[in-house]
């Protein structure tokens, strides 16, 4: 499942450069990013007020026969809330500054010169990737967000895997000059 959302996200992201690249109107959609980013940083909230919710989509030792990730769904929890919470705050600041500040103003530098937006949107990317075997347990195993909620159809599974396909496009092209950048950095 993993592997397939990986392979379609490669021709949709291309997809989303190509129209980024072909008509200026598109590159508007810069103004979403402090939305996007706000979603994230509110997400990552609810990591802690309902903590218990999220530990039960966080796969069992043993699933699917090698999942044995050290810690607690606790920890993991917590810390996945942490970094919701401060990549969607950086790309909220960093899409806020990069969207609606004159274009002489400096987007602040974090990790690389490409900007804190962008190397927000590569973290929260990155992160996704990590949190996604929780998605899939939800559908392999019948985990329910809340745990006492609706079984999720397959429909349901289907339109969050299109979704988190979506998603993954998204973050890389908002996050391409980090990854740009670190891919320079590492050549040089």
């Amino acid at each position: 499942i993993f592997g397939a959302m990986v392979v379609a996200t490669v021709p949709f992201s291309g997809f989303l450069s190509s129209m980024t690249t072909q008509y200026e109107w598109v590159q508007t959609w810069r103004y979403s990013w402090p939305l996007l980013g706000a979603i994230y940083a509110a997400a990552g909230v609810t990591h802690f007020t309902i903590q218990e919710e999220y530990e039960n989509t966080y796969p069992t030792r043993g699933a699917w026969g090698f999942w044995y990730l050290p810690g607690s769904p606790a920890f993991h929890v917590k810390w996945t809330g942490a970094a919701e919470v401060l990549g969607g705050v950086g790309l909220l600041l960093g899409g806020a500054i990069d969207a609606f500040l004159p274009v002489y103003n400096n987007i602040p530098d974090i990790i690389t010169e490409a900007g804190i937006a962008s190397d927000s949107a590569a973290c929260l990317l990155l992160l996704t990737a990590i949190i996604t075997p929780a998605n899939i347990f939800m559908y392999t195993h019948g985990a329910r967000l809340p745990k006492d909620g609706p079984e999720v159809p397959i429909v349901g599974h289907a339109i969050r895997g299109v979704m988190q396909i979506v998603l993954f496009g998204l973050l890389y092209q908002m996050g391409e000059g980090t990854f740009d950048a670190l891919i320079s950095a590492n050549m040089n």
